[in-house]
């Protein structure tokens, strides 16, 4: 494997100048500045999957590896790479599984951090789990709440949540929601459907989940889509 080998992508810190993950062989690429420019790449081994969502995720890259991967070296032995022939590519966006990893094994009751709900967004995600005992909770691409008490099936598109039919009487309204509805794609919330888990969901869209821990047991088992796998506007 050589420096070139893992795809970097540039990150804001003023002594890391690019980060990458092989997941395959659990190696951590990370580009050092030298001298204000781009400089070595140093491989880290044994670097998981979602060791790495954290560090990507992290408020500040340079304290996280500061603090978690630096004293680590028994954990996570280098090896330096040298200069790559070639500037830093651009990775693919956050996809859905890093972000579903991420989130995995918070605990209840849960929510997204502004900065973690802004990632979201710009990836075209959408984060959908459950509060209380009659809520589906919708982050990122999509900022909203279904009512489901006792579980219920909400529709949304890549404009957003269709309200509920019986809650329209606009007739501009109520064109907009008959042109949209045979496009729309289910989301079923399930209250009480698994042992031992408050809320499941079941849809026919491309998925990752995480789940929600409360006093040492799945409350919730999350979800999160892809706004491309919505399909177009109407």
């Amino acid at each position: 494997m050589n420096a070139n080998s893992i795809a970097l992508t540039p990150v804001k810190s003023s002594k890391l100048a690019a980060i990458g993950h092989d997941a395959a062989s659990q190696t951590l690429a990370i580009q050092f500045f030298a001298k204000g420019a781009p400089g070595n790449v140093y491989h880290y081994a044994n670097f998981t999957a979602q060791e790495f969502a954290a560090f990507a995720t992290a408020e500040s890259i340079g304290k996280h590896f500061i603090a978690h991967i630096q004293p680590h070296k028994d954990k996570h032995p280098y090896t330096n790479m040298g200069v790559p022939a070639a500037a830093p590519v651009a990775a693919p966006k956050l996809s859905k599984e890093l972000l579903a990893v991420t989130l995995d094994g918070r605990e209840y009751p849960f929510d997204m951090t502004k900065e973690e709900q802004a990632q979201a967004a710009a990836a075209g995600l959408v984060v959908i789990f459950g509060a209380s005992d009659d809520l589906m909770e919708l982050r990122g691409a999509i900022d909203d709440e279904f009512g489901c008490y006792d579980g219920g099936t909400a529709l949304i598109d890549v404009q957003g949540m269709l309200p509920g039919r019986e809650n329209i009487e606009d007739d501009v309204e109520l064109k907009d929601y008959f042109s949209r509805e045979p496009l729309a794609r289910k989301v079923e919330a399930l209250w009480c459907a698994e042992d031992d888990t408050s809320w499941t969901y079941r849809t026919d869209v491309p998925h990752a989940t995480f789940d929600i821990m409360e006093d040492g047991i799945v409350y919730c088992r999350g979800i999160v889509i892809d706004v491309v796998d919505l399909g177009v506007a109407p």
